[in-house]
């Protein structure tokens, strides 16, 4: 990863002996063996580092639900079905994807735009998705002996960072003084066997075409015998040979043949990810003209093309696109979204919020549109309602720091100080800042503003954190 995550993961990991979120000691060499409850709460530590640690991070909740659609689609049907998983896009146009502890995963812009079916993406997302079934890096850093505390964090650095980085990997083990191989910071070809066979059996499971992991190895495996210019990190963390493409390619052989037709979002995401590094300007020349005759390739014409328009804040422009987007007649909760973003820059913030609550009905798993609707809510002056949503929504999941992050400022637009402060402690709390959480509460118990059960709730947080903080100082002594 950038120096950035490995300085502050690293002082993360190696300073504390028990994080604010309540990381445990590893201990000395005879406790080197990392749990799965140990696993998930280092993965939280890296899911901070990467959200708020990592400039390649994007920041878009809409290609988040859609790897989270996938996703679940190939976790249900997999041997482990109660695993969670956390999705996440780096900005990054190297072909790359990892799954790091705690069912933390990550693939790189560079993936979709490679990725020319969605059963090749899903084909690397169900390898990925093994990796973690296996617990393959949690057995690596265990098969480690004689590693303490230090030298089990370094090893974990050092596998996360070698999926962007090799020198950045280097500084890491040297950190940590691990003395190991390169090798080890890849994953074995038994690991990658393993995780081609798995996830193959899962991508066939879950309806996509196992083809596509043939296509996919094929078309790295011959591009990088003409030239590697750095830009297959992913094969640098997986080794790719040609027993393991002949192996895979086997094992489809034996398996019916399938056509699968590529759902719609996967090509608007990717219409999406690939206008990241254009600008808006060439990506209307490229969709200009007539659009082609088939409806995914039509809808990509006036998706890139309303997406482009609104960022030159070309309105009308981008309201025909909308139109044309929906004579289509597409079921796709990224139309809904781009529909509601032209009517919000066209000031009809109301007209939004209809939209993106309709939407909210078929789509309920879309977190993107809950935040949409949200900040239609907050434009439209509706504090209340936005407020109302957010803490609604937090009944489901209350670790969302992008709803407690809206809550807040919903709170403060209504002048509830007590209830700002509490949504924003959580904010810091999620970010791993345990002493500014106590504070943000400590300063909204000061407003007297809130009623004798919303000050209870803030006492007893508070008293919690608090707890959470000396048992800190304890450990840091």
């Amino acid at each position: 990863m950038k120096k950035r995550l490995l300085a502050g993961l690293l002082a993360f990991l190696f300073s504390l002996r028990v994080l604010a979120d309540g990381l445990p000691d590893l201990g000395d060499a005879a406790q080197a063996d990392i749990s799965p409850q140990m696993e998930r709460q280092i993965g939280a530590a890296i899911v901070r580092e990467i959200r708020f640690g990592d400039a390649r991070y994007v920041d878009d909740p809409e290609l988040e639900d859609y790897l989270e659609r996938v996703g679940s689609r190939l976790v249900a049907v997999s041997a482990t079905p109660s695993q969670q998983y956390r999705y996440f896009v780096l900005h990054d146009k190297s072909i790359n994807a990892a799954a790091t502890l705690g069912g933390v995963l990550y693939f790189h812009t560079g993936l979709f735009v490679a990725a020319q079916s969605e059963s090749e993406l899903a084909s690397v997302m169900a390898h990925e998705i093994s990796h973690v079934q296996q617990r393959h890096m949690a057995r690596m850093v265990a098969q480690q002996q004689n590693m303490g505390y230090m030298m089990i964090a370094s090893l974990v650095l050092a596998i996360l960072a070698s999926r962007s980085s090799g020198d950045a990997a280097g500084a890491a083990l040297s950190a940590g003084q691990a003395a190991m191989a390169s090798a080890q910071l890849a994953y074995s070809r038994d690991y990658e066997r393993e995780a081609d066979r798995i996830g193959l059996q899962v991508l066939d499971a879950a309806g996509f075409d196992t083809r596509g992991m043939v296509s996919f190895f094929e078309r790295l495996d011959r591009a990088t015998r003409l030239f590697d210019s750095g830009s297959f990190a992913y094969l640098r963390s997986h080794p790719l040979t040609s027993e393991r493409i002949g192996d895979v390619a086997n094992r489809v052989q034996q398996l019916p043949y399938r056509q699968v037709v590529d759902s719609i979002d996967f090509s608007l995401v990717k219409a999406k990810i690939e206008s990241l590094e254009q600008i808006p300007q060439d990506v209307l020349t490229r969709f200009s003209g007539e659009p082609p005759q088939r409806v995914n390739a039509a809808a990509v014409h006036w998706y890139a093309r309303g997406r482009a328009h609104l960022r030159l804040n070309q309105v009308a422009d981008a309201e025909k696109d909308v139109a044309a987007l929906r004579k289509l007649d597409l079921s796709s909760a990224m139309v809904d979204l781009l529909d509601a973003d032209v009517h919000r820059t066209a000031g009809a913030n109301m007209e939004a919020v209809r939209i993106l609550r309709a939407a909210r009905q078929r789509f309920p798993q879309s977190s993107a549109l809950v935040y949409g609707e949200i900040d239609a809510l907050m434009a439209a002056g509706k504090p209340r309602d936005a407020a109302a949503l957010a803490n609604d929504q937090l009944r489901f999941d209350n670790a969302d720091e992008r709803l407690y992050s809206r809550l807040a400022k919903a709170s403060a637009a209504q002048g509830k100080r007590l209830s700002q402060h509490r949504a924003q402690a959580e904010v810091y709390f999620l970010r791993g800042s345990l002493y500014s959480a106590i504070e943000q509460l400590t300063l909204g118990l000061r407003a007297r503003d809130g009623d004798y059960y919303e000050k209870a709730a803030a006492e007893a947080r508070l008293a919690e954190l608090q707890d959470r903080r000396r048992e800190l100082e304890k450990q840091q002594r």
